[in-house]
């Protein structure tokens, strides 16, 4: 390396292939530690995030603003980290397919998810709001 340096030799050019296996190391590093990471938020949501998300909630409520965004399902937040990385790694390989699939399917999850929590608020929790603040607080207050 040195007499490269020294004797203005150019230096040994690198293949093409070896270049494409090199970034496709780096970005298999980068998936592996994002893939451990999004699974473990994955398996124990963090609970600091959801008081979080319902206090900016509350508040915006309190406020008259518009609706407040919704928490992020760890389904989505995995599925949309196999898809990028599937991406990144190249369709042509099996292992990124994989993970575009999965991604995707996890991605599907998220989305049944929050289609079945906006049911659960509109058809169960607002209806029980409106029997407690309406109905039994007038039969109580006849009581």
């Amino acid at each position: 390396y040195m007499t490269e340096k020294i004797g203005g030799v150019e230096g040994t050019r690198l293949d093409d292939d070896f270049m494409e296996m090199e970034k496709k190391t780096d970005v298999t590093c980068e998936l592996v530690e994002e893939l451990q990471l999004k699974t473990r938020e994955y398996l124990q949501p963090n609970p600091t995030a959801r008081a979080k998300m319902a206090a900016v909630k509350g508040i915006s409520k309190l406020s008259g603003q518009a609706k407040a965004s919704t928490y992020p399902q760890p389904e989505g937040v995995l599925g949309e980290c196999m898809s990028t990385y599937g991406r990144k790694l190249g369709e042509d390989s099996v292992f990124a397919q994989a993970l575009i699939e999965a991604g995707e399917s996890l991605k599907q999850m998220a989305d049944n998810k929050y289609a079945l929590d906006d049911n659960v608020k509109q058809n169960f929790l607002e209806p029980l709001h409106h029997l407690q603040t309406k109905d039994l607080k007038e039969v109580m207050h006849h009581r």
